[in-house]
């Protein structure tokens, strides 16, 4: 205690030495705190980013072998919209379709229908799981129908169609050229829905609940549909995505392999995007920014105990006589070591004290003007504040190794 009192009696001595020290070390420990608290922001959101990817998705694209023609991928046509249909069907595949932000995933088709001569207008919906129908004849989608090409449709469709609605069943009806099996015919009663809180989704708030009836498809029959209809000519990459229970790349690679039998002729290759390689874009970026607070720590502690030693040095050169009167009245060594020390590391603590305090309030303002939110971590201000008691003493050491070197009766006559 009595070191801590001589401490800060001798460094009010010398206020403006000591503030332009403080100073160094505040801007220190201030840049790491806000550099790392905007680096932990950063990942956070980058984090929440991935953590929406679907883990089942990934993307196709296609490699010519001339690195020319790189650029132009669509003269090559790699990718048409006939090919979706087979691919649609392959094992594992739940969706394919071109690339797209999320389009028409769960969106409807509207067309026409035929059997016969008899035409009538349907609109088709994806089954969802909120959702259970309970048919007036036929059946309900099982799973085998996952890959099938059929359709439940409306008691007005089968009417329409073929007079008695009994006479739908297991028959085949056109739409858009492709012929699905009838396998149920359901009315307003047959339609069953779990009840919901709350709906944010797109279609609640464009189309209502949607609780006009309509015919229902599997996902992939109905994508296939959508596909046909509603995506351009010319398509650079797929958006592949794969059923539960089935591994993504292997699923990916029977996709390439039915895409190269599809395109015999073409010079290149179909290749898988790794969806790993964003976490691995995110582990260098956290990685870089941790190199750079360590850089920015580094400059900022090495200035501040440069000031900090030629504080103590002048310190010294001034304090010589009373060292020397400490030495002759039985002071060890040790103590003049320790002292000088304390004083040392009392200066550099007290500016990361201050450093924290400061990169608080930095970090909570510069917020305000970030489109993320800063966050301060614990860890980050625990190894600031080490840095500063570091800091002080490799710093301090010399000077104070050099008082407590001292002879007695020269610095008494100094």
């Amino acid at each position: 205690m009595n070191m801590m009192k001589n401490a800060l009696t001798n460094l009010k001595g010398h206020k403006l030495r000591v503030f332009i020290t403080l100073v160094w070390i505040i801007i220190g420990i201030t840049s790491v705190i806000l550099v790392s608290s905007i680096g932990n922001g950063v990942k956070k959101e980058v984090l929440k980013s991935v953590s929406k990817v679907n883990p089942n998705k990934t993307q196709i694209y296609f490699e010519p072998t001339n690195s020319n023609m790189a650029g132009m991928t669509s003269f090559l046509s790699p990718f048409k919209l006939k090919d979706l249909e087979e691919l649609s069907f392959l094992e594992g595949v739940e969706r394919i379709g071109p690339a797209k932000d999320d389009f028409a995933m769960n969106s409807m088709f509207y067309s026409e229908a035929y059997f016969d001569k008899k035409v009538t207008y349907v609109d088709i919906s994806p089954l969802k799981d909120d959702t259970t129908l309970n048919p007036l004849y036929g059946r309900s989608f099982s799973y085998e129908d996952e890959n099938r090409k059929v359709i439940i449709i409306t008691l007005q469709n089968a009417t329409d169609l073929f007079g008695t609605p009994q006479d739908a069943l297991g028959k085949g009806i056109s739409i858009n050229g492709t012929i699905y099996e009838v396998i149920g015919v359901i009315d307003e009663s047959s339609v069953v829905k779990k009840e919901k809180e709350e709906s944010n989704s797109f279609e609640s708030m464009y189309y209502g609940d949607m609780d006009y009836l309509t015919s229902y498809m599997p996902k992939k029959a109905l994508d296939a549909l959508i596909n046909q209809n509603m995506y351009p000519t010319d398509i650079y990459q797929l958006d592949l995505i794969v059923s539960n229970g089935y591994d993504l790349f292997e699923t990916a690679s029977r996709v390439t392999q039915k895409l190269q039998e599809l395109h015999p002729d073409i010079e290149g290759t179909y290749q898988v995007h790794d969806p790993s390689e964003q976490t691995k874009a995110l582990e260098s970026m956290v990685n870089n920014i941790n190199m750079f607070i360590t850089v920015i720590t580094a400059i900022s502690m090495f200035v501040g105990g440069v000031g900090v030693m030629n504080i103590m040095y002048i310190s010294v050169m001034e304090r010589q006589r009373e060292i020397g009167i400490r030495r002759a009245i039985g002071a060890k060594p040790r103590d003049i070591m320790l002292q000088f020390l304390t004083e040392s590391v009392f200066i550099t603590v007290l500016g990361g004290i201050l450093g924290i305090i400061i990169g608080f309030i930095v970090v909570n303002y510069a917020s305000n003007y970030l489109p993320f939110k800063a966050i301060v971590n614990i860890n980050s201000l625990f190894y600031a504040f080490i840095a500063t008691i570091v800091t002080g003493v490799i710093f301090g050491i010399v000077p104070a190794f050099k008082a407590s070197r001292l002879d007695p009766i020269k610095a008494i006559y100094k």
